[in-house]
């Protein structure tokens, strides 16, 4: 997903979670002037209440559509079966990693032509962390090494330019 529409599903997020948090104070009676529900009124707690569900709500969106996704990445990378594929298609999805001490590594999005043993070929979507370099390498007909789930042969994970021998 880009990061752009990750950025909108998690305000959706975090507006929901507010309102949700304020309605469940306005139950427990910590609101004033308020009528469920379009009239938001005051009360401390209520927003409080409010401010909390909305955070927590965000953070929930986060690690479900940012950290979850690119911790499977890196464990399919460390993992996966080895292979190599064909690059049809690459677009970056906006979002990175900066480890200190690293350089950083951009999500790329890739649609490969898998070519396993055995002859076997097929078309999947990878994904893949990529530094610049690796990145520029990977250009629409390169040749990639990549990782795949053996038991999922559609989950792919490009781990850079073909290696040469």
């Amino acid at each position: 997903m880009k990061a752009s529409a990750i950025v909108i599903v998690l305000v959706i997020i975090g507006i929901v979670g507010a309102l949700v948090g304020y309605w469940v104070g306005h139950a427990f009676g910590w609101t004033t002037d308020a009528e469920f529900p379009l009239r938001i009124g005051g009360g401390e707690r209520a927003i409080g209440l409010s401010i909390l569900v909305s955070f927590g709500s965000v953070m929930a969106g986060i690690g479900l559509l940012v950290a979850r996704p690119l911790a499977r990445i890196r464990r399919l990378a460390a993992t996966g079966a080895e292979g190599h594929a064909t690059i049809q298609r690459a677009r970056r999805t906006g979002l990175f990693t900066n480890r200190r001490g690293d350089a950083p590594r951009h999500q790329v999005d890739f649609e490969v032509e898998m070519h396993l043993d055995g002859g076997r070929e097929y078309v999947a979507h990878a994904t893949g962390l990529l530094t610049e370099a690796e990145e520029s390498a990977l250009k629409p007909g390169a040749e990639a090494d990549v990782r795949y789930d053996a038991s999922h042969p559609s989950s792919v994970v490009v781990v850079g330019p073909m290696a040469t021998a």
